[in-house]
């Protein structure tokens, strides 16, 4: 086995853990809805965490096995094209959209956070990208949530897709 700092291997298990946490929050939350944006852009961030559970997975296993670490190889949530255009949200669905998309924001914020404080504890420039571009990609999450905030609690809609 490689000597890898066993901090790195705590923080990894612990962001598994809260990527977990994060891809079932969101699959949760396109559940409540029926259709449209709100669904897709949910259910497209349950699997964007799903990847990044399977990214630290792997550098995990590696990290344990005769490597150090793995290539990540960064992408960034895109649109899709929804069928049946926006979904009108009011009363108490814009209430728990407004809820979840602020929960959202918040722990996308804490994982960028975690992820950039990461790639400061390690030397190994695969490590360091890694974690920098999964805190890229949690930045754009978040940014994403706070646009959609926006839109529901001054429109009453979520605008996601084409």
């Amino acid at each position: 086995m490689v000597e890898c700092s066993k901090t790195v291997i705590d923080a990894i298990e612990l962001g598994m853990a809260e990527e977990k946490k994060a891809s079932d929050f969101y699959a949760a939350a396109a559940a409540k809805l029926e259709s449209g944006p709100g669904k897709a852009l949910f259910t497209q961030l349950s699997e964007f965490e799903t990847g990044h559970y399977e990214a630290l997975k792997a550098l995990k296993a590696s990290l344990e096995g005769d490597s150090c670490y793995i290539t990540y190889e960064s992408a960034l949530l895109e649109p899709v094209k929804v069928e049946g255009g926006q979904v009108r949200l009011d009363g108490d669905i814009q209430k728990t959209i407004l809820d979840i998309l602020t929960i959202g924001i918040r722990n996308e914020k804490n994982a960028g956070q975690a992820y950039r404080d990461l790639a400061t504890q390690i030397e190994d420039s695969n490590g360091i990208a890694m974690f920098e571009n999964m805190a890229k990609e949690e930045a754009q999450h978040a940014r994403i949530l706070e646009d959609q905030f926006y839109e529901v609690k001054n429109r009453g809609e979520l605008v996601w897709g084409d």
